[in-house]
């Protein structure tokens, strides 16, 4: 989705640290060496927890619990059935305790088992990561859902330390990695089907020119949408795209237009492709590989560092003036919130925080509506400003405030607000009154949330993106291959959806911390993709692509035209498929690869396959796309999905959080402010 360029403060801002003491004196034991427990430890760690590997539960103020690929030995509990391990639980739970598992501890599938490539599977991904032909979905690089998992379960643990800290009373919070991938990766292709949206979602909806583009030396991401950035790419181009004159006109001439574009770019290096079409307003990147990013990152002024923080930042000291609130005002209790930003990242997250418990405001300028309002997809094709399936989708939660925004002032008060959270342009952000600067110059603490694509520090602060073109810049694109060999991208966009986790634990640190500093936070989604993809800078992307030592993911089939059930075996798993199958299975070369079997006994459909697989202990996961999820009575009984009422379109469902409070009700969302017009 679209990010503008950050605006640029004049207030002193430095990297993030990699400790600060907003989590200081909580104290963490992490029972697992998983990737995900080790991203959620990191997390924590960062914002001052004290995180600690095993050990006694009862010391603790947070428990971390990973079940994802299987149960393993507690202290005082042998690895066992999830119905043990919750009674056990809640018998030694004295503060909070957070239990990863593939699919939610207290569903049907409390047992089953998942890994990367099962998750991306069962969460819509792989889904919507479909080429042409007869193919296995791409596999993406690195471990996407894992890490992702575990930046949820961080999160997670800070609800829950808040409604301890509120409550007085334990809490275990229930974690599914299924629903932290469909909540954030599928959060757009998820809206337009459970609003009978026609056509297709996400970024299935891009025009021309869009894709990858080979350069001198490289290639580049071209993503153009607006007509001002169709003019841009006509001042760049020239007579290549003449009489082509409007972004719909080059999307029914997508064929010519791609063509100018690589001719344009074949005697280009990236980096000149970048630069010219970034100067004109296109949004371009560079295909970069992690370690590319980070050389780059110092040359262009905001040096990242890889490895480094999970969630990295820069931050603009604020004054730390004199602050009325009682001394105990800390939480997301009453927690007043802006949401001052557009499309999807901000949106997003501030909507997971109002589910969280926050008052979240949301503001718009009437003459200057999000473009998910105006643009749609709409709910079951029919227009109007509050049928939009996106901007209902991501906005729930919060309440309405127009402002009046003229080229000398605007009506915005912050006077009310705790947190401001924007993704505005430099020149709109200022305009509105919810720059940096602007909130940090309020009497009391405050916390001022930017994102946007680059930062807004350095060479890159006035680049445009969209999604994709983050996932090419960042790293993941250069390492991912299609089952065609070729260089690919994953198929929903992902960085938008991360960052927003990222977001949204920036802000719950800060109102859990003891004494809140007035203090900008500057994301960059570019280095928030980056900062998890850092295990595969140096990595060949065509030797990653082969099965790993210890696992061999690979999809099966098993009729002709049938679906695909993604699985991934380890240790034994190979001699126990081939005897669940009664026949042999080929592991493909590739990861993910496509296996043809017909099994001697062949399942009644490809759901009983999956379920049977399931039952017997394999990680494997149907291959859903949204549409399916959308229907699907497992995630739909599992309470994911919440229902709302807007004037508009009645009753609707909307996601909620990826976790819930094990024997308590989840958090009852309400609909998107609405304008008042269908």
């Amino acid at each position: 989705m679209m990010s503008s360029p950050a605006a640029t403060a004049t207030a002193p801002s430095h990297p993030a640290p990699q400790r600060l003491d907003w989590l200081d004196g909580v104290r963490v034991a992490r029972f697992g060496a998983t990737e995900s427990l080790d991203v959620a430890g990191r997390v924590l760690a960062q914002f001052g927890a004290d995180v600690h590997d095993g050990g006694d539960p009862h010391d603790a103020d947070i428990v971390l619990v990973d079940r994802i690929a299987g149960a393993s030995a507690l202290p005082g509990l042998p690895a066992g059935d999830a119905a043990g391990y919750v009674a056990h639980v809640q018998e030694h739970n004295r503060a909070v305790w957070v239990t990863a598992s593939a699919f939610g501890i207290t569903s049907p599938r409390a047992d089953a088992v998942a890994s990367d490539h099962s998750l991306l599977a069962a969460g819509g991904v792989l889904g919507h990561s479909r080429i042409a032909g007869d193919h296995a979905p791409t596999l993406p690089a690195g471990s996407l859902s894992l890490t992702l998992t575990g930046d949820v379960v961080a999160l997670a643990a800070m609800h829950g330390l808040d409604a301890v800290r509120r409550n007085g009373r334990p809490v275990h919070v229930d974690v599914s990695a299924q629903a932290a991938v469909i909540t954030t990766g599928l959060s757009l292709e998820l809206a337009h089907a459970l609003l009978d949206c026609p056509d297709e979602g996400g970024s299935a909806r891009y025009g021309a020119p869009t894709g990858f583009f080979s350069c001198r030396g490289g290639a580049v991401y071209v993503v153009v949408l607006e007509q001002h950035q169709w003019r841009g790419l006509e001042s760049c181009l020239g007579p290549l795209l003449d009489g082509i004159t409007t972004v719909e006109a080059a999307k029914a001439a997508h064929d010519r237009v791609n063509a100018a574009m690589a001719e344009w770019a074949a005697d280009r290096t990236p980096e000149e492709c970048e630069h010219a079409l970034q100067a004109a307003g296109v949004p371009c990147t560079a295909v970069n590989a992690v370690e590319d990013l980070r050389r780059r990152s110092a040359d262009a002024g905001r040096p990242l560092l890889l490895p480094g923080p999970v969630m990295p930042a820069v931050l603009v000291d604020g004054q730390d003036t004199s602050d009325d609130r009682p001394a105990d005002a800390t939480g997301l209790a009453g927690l007043q919130v802006l949401d001052a930003g557009h499309v999807l990242a901000v949106p997003l997250a501030t909507a997971w925080l109002g589910a969280m418990g926050a008052r979240v405001t949301k503001l718009e300028d009437p003459e200057r509506l999000d473009v998910y309002r105006r643009r749609g997809p709409f709910a079951a094709g029919v227009a109007g400003l509050d049928r939009s399936a996106y901007f209902n989708s991501i906005n729930h939660s919060k309440t309405p405030l127009d402002v009046t925004v003229t080229a000398d002032a605007s009506s915005l008060d912050l006077g009310p607000f705790d947190v401001v959270v924007q993704n505005l342009s430099p020149r709109r952000s200022r305009a509105v009154g919810v720059d940096a600067d602007a909130v940090l110059a309020e009497p009391g603490r405050r916390l001022a949330v930017s994102s946007s694509g680059f930062g807004r520090t350095g060479d890159w602060a006035d680049y445009r993106a969209y999604g994709h073109n983050i996932h090419a810049f960042a790293g993941l694109v250069a390492a991912t291959r299609d089952a065609q060999g070729a260089m690919a991208d994953v198929g929903t966009p992902w960085c938008d959806p991360l960052t927003s986790v990222s977001l949204v634990t920036w802000v719950t640190a800060w109102a859990l911390a003891a004494r809140r500093p007035a203090v900008g936070v500057d994301v960059a989604m570019s280095e928030v993709m980056a900062a998890h993809l850092a295990h595969l800078a140096d990595v060949d992307p065509e030797q990653d692509v082969r099965q790993r030592d210890d696992s061999s993911d690979l999809c099966l089939r098993v009729r002709p035209g049938g679906g695909l059930v993604a699985v991934t075996l380890r240790g034994d798993d190979h001699n126990r498929l081939v005897a669940f199958l009664g026949v042999d299975v080929a592991v493909p070369e590739r990861r993910g690869g496509l296996v043809d079997v017909r099994p001697a006994a062949p399942p009644v459909s490809d759901e009983e396959l999956e379920e049977s697989l399931l039952a017997a202990g394999f990680a494997a996961a149907l291959v859903r796309t949204a549409a399916d999820l959308a229907r699907d009575p497992f995630v739909r009984g599992t309470g994911l999905y919440a229902q709302v009422e807007s004037t508009a379109l009645g009753r609707y469902d909307v996601v909620g959080l990826p976790w819930a409070f094990v024997g308590l009700p989840r958090p009852a969302l309400t609909a998107a402010p609405e304008r008042g017009t269908s």
